[in-house]
C-alpha cells in the first residue's frame, strides 16, 4: 500500500497529521530546511516528534534539503548526527555534497532525493540511484504517463506530489527570488514573486499557478510508493483535510472535494500538468478563497481531535482459578504478553464470561490500537473486576506500544565525515566558454575565441565544423528515448563533448559516450558536490549562480571551474508557456517572447524545445571585474538574444566598463 507523507510545520501539524491517518510525516529543523519561514522544529521538539510517530508505526522523515556553503559543511554534519541519534527514518536532500555527508556520517540512513534536483525523466532517477538514494521524490510538472514510465523503468521509490501549491517552475531550476530579493528558494527562503501580477497581452497573474490536486486519481497509482501533500507553511487544518482526503481517495472512497479546495486554494485546484492540459492552471488566492477558509475551519476540526486507530491487536486472555491474570497480544510489529497481579476470585454471584471478557479487551477506543481477534478462556464460576481487566487492557496497549517504538526506531552507526579544507589556487589563464541558442550565435562563436561551446542539439549534424570545440546542449526537459537516439546519431558523427545542465543529462550523455562538461544548473555551491559530480565522471563544472564569487573562488576542486560571466540568465524555468497560456510553442513559432511586470517592465520568455525560460531583463556583466574573473579556470558567456557576439567578448578583453542597464546579480552579495 502507498505511503501517505503529510507535511508539518509545527507540532500542532504533527498532531493533525498523526489524528488524521498519515503513514510518514515530513518536517525541517530550525536549520538547513527548504521552508525557512515555517515554524519548524528544534532538535528537543524532533525527539518528541519522532517518539510521537513511531509508537503508531508512522515513519519520520527530515528535510535537510537547501543548498549548503563550504563554511556550513561542519554545521551541516553535526545536524545530521543529530536527527540520526534521533533515530529518523530519513533525510530529504537537495545538495550533491550534503548527502554525500549523509552518507560517510550515517551509512544506513536513508537518503530521499529532493524534487529540487529536477528529478522529471528516467536518466534523472537513474542518476540519484546510482548515487546511493533510496527514494527520488520527481516534480510537480509530471504528466500520469510520465510519471508511471519512470516508475516502470527504474528501480528508486518514487515519492510524487498529490496535492498543495504548485511552483511555476521546474523544481530546483527556479532563481528568480534570488535576482529579484536575494532571497534564494534553493536556500529556502523564497519571496515566491511568482504570485505578483505579470502580465501577457491582457491576461493578469499569468505565471501564478493553481493548487495542483490528483487526489481522486491515487487508486490508479497505487504502484508509487509515496503520495506526498505539500503544504510545511499551512495550517494544521489544511494538514488534517488534505491527509483525510488522501485516505478516502487511496482505497476509492468518497471525500469532501469541495472542503479540500475551500480549506485552502488559489482559485481553485487543477491537475492539469497530470492530465496534460496546461490552459486553466492559473489561479492567484483571492477574497473569495480568504472567506471559504475561514468558514472551513472549524468543520475540519473533527477530522484530528480523536486519536487514529492504524494498529490492529488481536488479544488472547487466559483466567484460570489460581493464576494470575495473563494475555497475549499481536500486531504487525511482534508479539507481547502481560499479565496482572490479580488471581480471579469464586464468583459470588454472575460468572465471569468469556464474552464479557472479550468485550473489556476491545475497548481501545483513543490509542493507536484497534480490536481485531480478540479471545478469552474463562474458567467456570470465576469473577474479576473490571478495573483489574481495564488494567491488563492498559498494560497489552503500553507493552504494545513500546514493541511498536522499538521495531520502529531505527539505532544507527555514526562516523565523523571528511570535511575539506579550503584550497585557492589561482588558475594560469582564464578561459572563455560560450552557451549559444541558435545558429547564428554559432556560427559567430566558432570564430571566436571560445574554447567550448555550449550548443543546443537541435542545431547540430554531421556537417557541423569544429566539433572538438562543441559540447551538445540537451534539452531541459528529457524525453529518453528521443534523446538518446539523437545523441547516438551525433556522437556517431564524431561529437565527443555533452553539456550537463541536470544529473538526467549527466547520466544520458555519459551512457551514450560523451565526457561530461557540467552546467550552472547543476546548482554546485560546495566542494564536496565538486568531489561527487568529479567521481560521477563530470570534467568540471560551472558553479552555482547564485554563489557569491569569493565563497565560490574558495571551492576545493580536483577539476576546472568557472562560473557565469554575462548574459540575461534565467529566472525560472517552466513547462507552461504564460505568453500561450498553455504548452511551449517549441520556439517554432513567432510568439509574443515578453511578459510584463507589474511596474510595466518587459522580461524576455525564451521558447526551447519542451521548455520555456524567463529571463532575467538586464544581463549580467562582469568585464570590468577582472580580479573576479581571474580566480576561475573558465568563464561562461550565456547568450540569449545577441547578434553581435565579437562586441561583447571585445569588452570583456579591453575590461571595459558596462554602460546602460545591467545587473552584477549574485557575483558579491551572494543570496540569504
Amino acid at each position: 500500500m502507498s505511503e501517505i507523507l503529510a507535511p508539518c510545520g509545527s507540532l500542532e501539524s504533527l498532531r493533525a497529521a498523526l489524528n488524521s491517518g498519515a503513514d510518514a510525516v515530513y518536517l525541517g529543523l530550525k536549520r538547513f530546511s527548504a521552508r525557512k519561514n515555517a515554524e519548524n522544529f528544534s532538535d528537543d521538539e524532533l525527539k518528541n516528534a519522532v517518539s510521537e510517530c513511531h509508537k503508531r508505526g508512522v515513519k519520520l522523515y527530515v528535510a535537510l534539503n537547501t543548498l549548503i556553503y563550504d563554511r556550513e559543511l561542519s554545521e551541516f554534519a553535526e545536524c545530521v548526527k543529530c536527527v540520526a541519534e534521533c533515530g529518523i527514518d530519513g533525510i530529504i536532500v537537495q545538495d550533491l555534497g550534503a548527502a554525500e555527508l549523509i552518507r560517510e556520517i550515517c551509512p544506513g540512513m536513508s537518503r530521499h532525493a529532493s524534487t529540487q534536483m529536477t528529478l522529471n525523466s528516467v536518466s534523472g532517477v537513474k542518476a540519484a540511484g546510482e548515487l546511493g538514494f533510496k527514494r527520488a521524490v520527481i516534480g510537480r510538472e509530471l504528466s500520469k504517463e510520465e510519471i508511471l514510465k519512470i516508475n516502470s523503468e527504474t528501480e528508486l521509490e518514487l515519492e510524487i506530489f498529490v496535492h498543495g501549491a504548485l511552483c511555476t517552475s521546474v523544481s530546483g531550476q527556479c532563481y528568480m527570488s534570488a535576482f529579484f530579493g536575494k532571497r534564494s528558494g534553493n536556500r529556502g527562503l523564497c519571496a515566491q514573486p511568482c504570485r505578483l501580477d505579470f502580465s501577457a497581452d491582457g491576461r493578469h497573474n499569468v505565471i501564478s499557478l493553481k493548487d495542483g490536486s490528483i487526489i481522486k486519481e491515487l487508486s490508479e497509482l497505487s504502484e508509487i510508493a509515496s503520495f506526498k501533500i505539500e503544504g510545511r507553511m499551512k495550517r494544521p487544518e489544511y494538514v488534517a483535510c488534505a491527509v483525510d482526503a488522501c485516505v478516502k481517495g487511496l482505497s476509492s472512497r468518497e471525500f469532501d472535494k469541495e472542503r479540500l479546495k475551500n480549506v485552502f486554494s488559489r482559485g481553485g485546484l487543477t491537475d492539469g500538468y497530470f492530465t496534460g492540459d496546461y490552459s486553466d492552471m492559473n489561479g492567484i488566492r483571492g477574497k473569495e478563497d480568504v472567506d471559504f477558509s475561514a468558514k472551513s475551519l472549524s468543520s475540519i476540526h473533527s477530522i484530528y481531535k480523536d486519536e487514529f486507530p492504524r494498529i490492529k491487536v488481536d488479544i488472547n486472555v487466559k483466567i484460570v482459578s489460581g493464576e494470575q491474570i495473563r494475555a497475549a497480544a499481536y500486531c504487525r510489529f511482534g508479539g507481547i504478553s502481560a499479565e496482572i497481579g490479580v488471581v480471579p476470585e469464586n464468583a459470588a454471584g454472575q460468572p465471569l464470561s468469556e464474552r464479557s471478557v472479550c468485550e473489556r479487551m476491545s475497548k481501545l477506543g483513543g490509542t493507536q490500537f484497534f480490536a481485531g481477534n480478540i479471545q478469552a478462556e474463562v474458567g467456570d464460576g470465576l469473577y474479576v473486576s473490571a478495573s483489574a481487566l481495564n488494567a491488563l487492557r492498559r498494560e497489552i496497549c503500553q507493552k504494545l506500544e513500546e514493541l511498536v517504538v522499538k521495531e520502529n526506531t531505527p539505532g544507527y552507526k555514526i562516523f565523523e565525515p571528511e570535511i575539506p579544507e579550503k584550497k585557492r589556487v589561482l588558475p594560469q589563464k582564464t578561459a572563455y566558454r560560450a552557451e549559444v541558442r541558435d545558429a547564428e550565435q554559432l556560427l559567430q562563436a566558432l570564430e571566436l575565441p571560445f574554447e567550448m561551446i555550449y550548443a543546443p542539439i537541435a542545431l547540430l549534424d554531421e556537417q557541423t565544423p569544429c566539433k572538438e570545440k562543441i559540447a551538445v546542449a540537451l534539452p531541459l526537459i528529457l524525453n529518453d528515448e528521443e534523446d538518446r537516439a539523437r545523441l547516438l546519431r551525433l556522437r556517431k558523427a564524431g561529437f565527443e563533448n555533452g553539456f550537463a545542465q541536470t544529473l538526467a543529462h549527466a547520466m544520458l550523455l555519459r551512457e551514450c559516450g560523451f565526457k561530461l562538461f557540467g552546467g550552472f544548473r547543476m546548482n554546485i555551491l560546495n566542494s564536496v558536490s565538486v568531489r561527487v559530480c568529479e567521481e560521477f565522471g563530470f570534467s568540471d563544472l560551472t558553479l552555482s549562480i547564485e554563489g557569491k564569487a569569493s565563497d565560490l573562488a574558495e571551492i576545493n576542486s580536483g577539476i576546472p571551474t568557472g562560473i557565469v560571466a554575462y548574459g540575461k540568465l534565467p529566472l525560472t524555468l517552466m513547462r507552461r508557456c504564460p505568453v500561450a497560456d498553455g504548452k511551449p510553442c517549441g520556439g517554432k513559432k513567432n510568439c509574443e517572447r515578453h511578459i510584463f511586470d507589474r511596474f510595466g517592465r518587459e522580461i524576455p520568455v525564451l521558447c526551447g524545445e519542451r521548455s520555456v525560460e524567463l529571463l532575467n531583463p538586464d544581463p549580467l556583466v562582469l568585464s570590468d571585474k577582472p580580479d573576479v574573473l581571474k580566480c576561475f579556470d573558465f568563464i561562461v558567456f550565456n547568450f540569449t538574444y545577441e547578434k553581435d557576439l565579437k562586441s561583447i567578448v571585445e569588452m570583456y578583453e579591453k575590461q571595459v566598463k558596462p554602460s546602460g542597464g545591467f545587473t552584477r546579480g549574485m557575483v558579491f552579495e551572494g543570496v540569504l
